[in-house]
């Protein structure tokens, strides 16, 4: 139906742009997700009525790395992460759809697996990217996770969704993420892991 296609539409934007709208759709559906005392629909719906017509959904750019494999430094200290980082990529590593090498060089490691806290942040993680315009290939990433999010009990998140959170931050990393697959996972939020869809998906990406 076109009401949920719109849904869709608005949540993969609040979720990948930093423009003050974004941030405050995100916002709005954090807080009923999270179920804050006092927030329902109407939250959302205040801020629907206020969007502007004039803005634009970003596409996937089909960034990848030349092969499908990267070296990994695990940066975190914390145990609690750093064990889901592992769990992460022992999963990811078992689809064989892509295969992360951990290392003990930090200058050398293609992707750097760290945390941060900050609330201000309206995410539980992030993945920055670096890529080459020219090869439209990933040279380096830095994956956070939001240690205020994630390690707060007062935001329900147990084990299992901690490592799903790193899953999806390290399918940033490898350039899995489309529009379909990040419209799912802002829905489902980080109750479910990698999916067969996902799968499919750096398999196809990695083709060629």
């Amino acid at each position: 139906p076109y009401p949920a296609i719109v849904g869709y539409g608005l949540i993969y934007y609040a979720n990948n742009s930093s423009s003050t709208l974004a941030t405050n759709i995100n916002r709005a559906f954090r807080q009923v997700e999270l179920g804050f005392s006092g927030t329902n629909t109407s939250d959302v719906e205040k801020v629907v009525s206020n969007l502007s017509t004039t803005d634009t959904i970003p596409e996937s750019n089909g960034a990848r790395w030349a092969q499908n494999t990267a070296s990994i430094y695990i940066q975190s200290t914390d145990e609690t992460l750093v064990a889901a980082y592992k769990e992460a990529i022992t999963n990811w590593n078992k689809t064989g759809a892509f295969i992360f090498t951990l290392t003990d060089d930090a200058s050398t490691a293609d992707i750097v697996a760290t945390d941060y806290s900050d609330a201000n942040s309206q995410a539980a993680g992030l993945a920055d990217s670096q890529t080459n315009v020219l090869t439209n290939r990933i040279t380096h990433v830095d994956v956070k996770l939001n240690r205020y999010f994630l390690l707060n009990s007062d935001f329900g998140y147990t084990h299992k969704r901690i490592v799903n959170t790193a899953e999806h931050e390290l399918g940033h990393a490898i350039g899995w993420i489309t529009m379909t697959q990040d419209i799912s996972y802002a829905i489902s939020g980080s109750y479910y892991g990698i999916q067969q869809v996902d799968i499919d998906t750096v398999h196809a990406l990695y083709a060629n």
